[in-house]
């Protein structure tokens, strides 16, 4: 019997109208596109996802002028009565710039560097800043006079990180296994030496010291901890350092390597870590070894990205931690060279995160519950206000997860997209369609929502201007034809924030040899 050759089956297109999830649970780079889930995305620039809606980042604006070079440290008094300040150091000089605007002359000038350690104390003299930074003598600050300060014991201009404890005021020398500590509410007069050398078996020198509130299983506990530049964290409880009976050592811990001297916070009773093996918090790390801290790190979602950027530039200065309750957000600016800084933003209820870029920060600091940074550029800028940085536009990017919709071994052909986002004033936007789990390494954003006409990776963008409703509903046509799609979104905010709450692709599928 003769049988004729076996004819392909070709399937018949049908058009299909699904919703894309919002990825609300943020950025991620620890999976392979393949293997992500929906509500994730790759790529997510300059865009906060909430637990509904993802929304354009604030922008930033000058705040203080009149410097020259790196700002390097923000200074917060706060005092009881509530008549906070803030300092900026530049230049070998601090500003008062707590009014904003142009500074007057420097309240202490003459210094050798500008990136100073602190801490509010508060005596039975009045509350006051002490201030150090390995290089000069160290400063206090009592709400009217900068003034270099007198400690017995320690060198002052040694001094590079302090910390209060219990009532007590720690410094710590440059390049030693030695903290000091002063007497009960004393900022000044004899400090006593407490040499770790003999129990920091890793050796290396003192990066810094934190309070880290512990239940120590009858009750909240204060202890401290001392954290090497080999990554050993060193804890102890108690009060007073100078009583066997009232002070003892809790443990010996290896952690990652600390990176730069403002390697944490505190964010409510737990310690957050800058560290070589990502961002992670205190509680989590503990009694782990090290190639488990991985997965329970704060940063596990992204940890390839700050791993990256630990490798190539933890020897660069800027590397802080700040929280902003108001925003929601807990920020770690990672300085990648001397000239561009990104931060990697996590929403603080729901742990997602995301990228920052065009803001080029030294440090950070929050003053009056409002956001701000030093720049580059002797400018002292407020963050999270407006739509624009300080007159430069915002390119915000978002590309969800890829999606084989439960079939991947049939082709899809994008034609439209849907978009519903809340905004006030017109907002320029675009959309692409990747295919193939493929995404560019760089996305020309100007470019895309500059012109219709504009192209990525070779793909048309479609993009529109307009305004009005403050609910907006637009469908625009779209390139793109793979087994797997993405719908990447581009948006320029214009007079307000945009918050994008619905997403949805038109394609057709068949077409395909199976």
């Amino acid at each position: 019997m003769f049988l004729g050759a076996v004819q392909p089956r070709v399937t018949a297109r049908k058009s299909s109208l699904k919703r894309i999830k919002l990825p609300i649970k943020g950025w991620n780079t620890a999976l392979p596109y393949s293997d992500m889930d929906e509500d994730y995305a790759v790529v997510m620039d300059n865009v906060f996802p909430d637990s509904r809606r993802l929304t354009t980042r604030g922008g930033h604006e000058s705040y203080s002028t009149g410097m020259t070079g790196n700002v390097e440290t923000l200074f917060v008094y706060n005092p009881e009565d509530g008549n906070a300040k803030m300092f900026a150091a530049n230049d070998g000089k601090i500003y008062d710039i707590t009014a904003g605007g142009a500074v007057g002359a420097a309240v202490k000038s003459a210094l050798s560097s500008d990136q100073w350690q602190y801490v509010n104390v508060g005596t039975s003299g009045g509350h006051f800043i002490f201030a150090c930074n390995g290089a000069d003598t160290a400063l206090t600050y009592n709400g009217t006079t900068w003034a270099n300060t007198t400690l017995t014991g320690p060198t002052t201009t040694a001094l590079v990180t302090c910390n209060l404890h219990q009532r007590r005021l720690w410094v710590m020398e440059s390049n030693s296994l030695s903290a000091w500590y002063g007497g009960t509410d004393a900022i000044t007069g004899a400090f006593t030496e407490f040499p770790m050398s003999a129990i920091a078996n890793m050796g290396g020198h003192l990066m810094g010291m934190a309070t880290w509130t512990r239940d120590a299983g009858d009750g909240q506990d204060d202890v401290a901890v001392f954290v090497t530049s080999e990554g050993q964290a060193i804890i102890y409880s108690g009060t007073d350092p100078s009583s066997a009976s009232t002070w003892s050592l809790v443990g010996v811990f290896r952690i990652g390597k600390p990176i730069g001297r403002r390697f944490y916070i505190k964010a409510g009773g737990d310690l957050v870590l800058i560290t070589e093996d990502g961002f992670v918090s205190l509680s989590n790390v503990l009694g782990k070894d090290r190639s488990q801290v991985d997965s329970s790190a704060i940063s596990a979602q992204i940890n390839s990205v700050v791993n990256e950027a630990a490798r190539l530039a933890s020897g660069n200065f800027g590397w802080q931690a700040v929280l902003y309750p108001r925003g929601k957000m807990l920020v770690f600016n990672v300085p990648l060279d001397g000239d561009t800084s990104h931060q990697y933003v996590f929403n603080t209820l729901t742990k997602a995160p995301c990228r920052f870029t065009g803001m080029d920060a030294n440090c950070w600091t929050t003053f009056d519950d409002n956001l701000f940074f030093g720049g580059k550029d002797g400018k002292v800028y407020k963050a999270d206000t407006g739509t624009n940085d300080n007159g430069s536009n915002i390119d915000c990017v978002v590309i969800p997860a890829f999606n084989e919709f439960n079939d991947g071994g049939l082709v899809k052909i994008a034609s439209l997209a849907k978009i519903i986002f809340e905004a006030e004033g017109d907002v320029a936007f675009a959309f692409q369609v990747f295919k193939n789990y493929l995404v560019p390494e760089f996305i020309d954003v100007s470019a895309a929502v500059a012109s219709s006409s504009s192209l990525w990776d070779s793909a048309i963008w479609d993009s529109s201007v307009w305004g009005g409703e403050t609910i907006r509903e637009y469908w625009r046509g779209v390139n793109g034809r793979g087994h797997a799609l993405a719908l990447g979104i581009s948006l320029r905010p214009g007079e307000s924030e945009v918050s994008i709450t619905d997403l949805k692709l038109m394609f057709q599928t068949g077409g395909a040899l199976r």
